[in-house]
């Protein structure tokens, strides 16, 4: 999985990748969001067909996150595991476990 956070990087890349927001940190007070990049080969030529609904999932993933609804997050997982050739499999655990630990 890449990632980037700079957000020159993050402006070049829109336009042409497809990014999905991950986590946001507090670095020196500030806020630093990262996102990870998802490879054309990840996405699949039927995943193309599905990928605004797949983006769509996962900000709500994203937004269940933040908001601290583990249930939410586990729901919405179940639909993502696998997706964009299960690159971001490994996020959605990490998270999952999070919420299992609290």
């Amino acid at each position: 999985m890449q990632i980037v956070w700079h957000t020159e990087v993050i402006e070049k890349l829109k336009g042409t990748h497809t990014l999905l927001e991950l986590e946001t940190f507090d670095v020196k007070g500030a806020p630093l969001t990262t996102y990870c990049v998802v490879p054309s080969e990840k996405i699949g030529i039927n995943g193309f067909a599905m990928l605004e609904t797949y983006k769509n999932l996962h900000d709500g993933f994203i937004k269940a996150y933040k908001d601290g609804n583990g249930k939410l997050c586990s729901d919405i997982a179940e639909h993502l595991m696998g997706k964009f050739d299960g690159e971001l499999d490994s996020f959605y655990e990490e998270i999952l476990k999070r919420f299992s630990n609290t």
